[in-house]
């Protein structure tokens, strides 16, 4: 070790390294947090190194917003379920309403109705008809009827309700176009429909009694029932009673022996 000269200035005591700082407490002597104070004695642990987590999937990157979205889903699935639940009730208050209507109809067939089946004319004459036809149930019907289909003015109605009809239609027209509908209860049934009435019938033409040709008399010319006039009116005739002389023709001969006779 080198001894100072004379003229040389002591050198500066030795000083020691500064101390590192302990591990577990930070800046002036505070606690870190979480740590715990290690003795000094304690080897210092060297810090531990940065895990890393490994890679994910794409399946698994997705999860977490899927979940999400499930939540999300789930949150709402309540009123979802209400809207579902009451749009289900209203088709089937439909169902049911179109269902009844269905069976009210089937009933209603099955039972028959008061709409004309076979309508047809019968017994036509020229001031008279009889309309025949039948219905699925028993009702009481009428024919309405007139010269215009447009004006069925005239109403013939049924005493009773009943399967088969027949209503007469009279005093009518001769030889004239008649239109018709059927009703019951104040509601047309059936279609118009029309028949044509007969001529009227031939009126016999009387005729005239026959006259009576006044036979001619056997009486004998001598009766004086007849001048010359009667004779000449029958001359050139065959006429047996003014054929006097008997001979087949009359003539003035036949004047001149009557009067003789006479």
């Amino acid at each position: 070790m080198n001894q100072p000269t004379g003229n040389q200035p002591p050198s500066p005591p030795a000083q020691n390294p500064p101390l590192s700082p302990t591990p577990g407490f930070v800046g002036g002597g505070f606690k870190a947090a979480g740590f715990k104070p290690s003795s000094p004695d304690s080897p210092v642990s060297p810090p531990a190194a940065e895990t890393k987590a490994p890679p994910q999937s794409s399946d698994q990157a997705s999860a977490p917003s899927v979940a999400v979205v499930a939540s999300k889903g789930n949150g709402k699935g309540p009123g979802a379920k209400t809207i579902a639940l009451v749009i289900f009730l209203v088709l089937l208050l439909a169902g049911l309403v179109a269902g009844f209507g269905k069976i009210r109809s089937f009933i209603s067939s099955a039972q028959g109705s008061c709409e004309p089946e076979a309508v047809s004319e019968s017994n036509l004459t020229a001031n008279s008809v009889e309309i025949v036809f039948r219905t699925g149930k028993a009702c009481k019907t009428e024919v309405a009827y007139g010269t215009s289909k447009q004006a069925l003015l005239l109403k013939v109605p049924e005493a009773m309700a009943s399967l088969n009809h027949r209503i007469r239609l009279t005093p009518l027209l001769a030889s004239t176009t008649y239109y018709y509908q059927i009703e019951s209860e104040d509601k047309k049934l059936g279609e118009v429909r029309s028949f044509l009435t007969k001529p009227p019938a031939a009126t016999p033409v009387p005729t005239a009694a026959p006259t009576a040709i006044p036979t001619q008399s056997t009486a004998s010319p001598s009766a004086g029932l007849y001048t010359l006039e009667d004779f000449q009116a029958q001359f050139g005739s065959d006429s047996a009673e003014f054929d006097v002389d008997k001979n087949g023709v009359v003539n003035m001969r036949d004047w001149l022996m009557y009067q003789k006779e006479d």
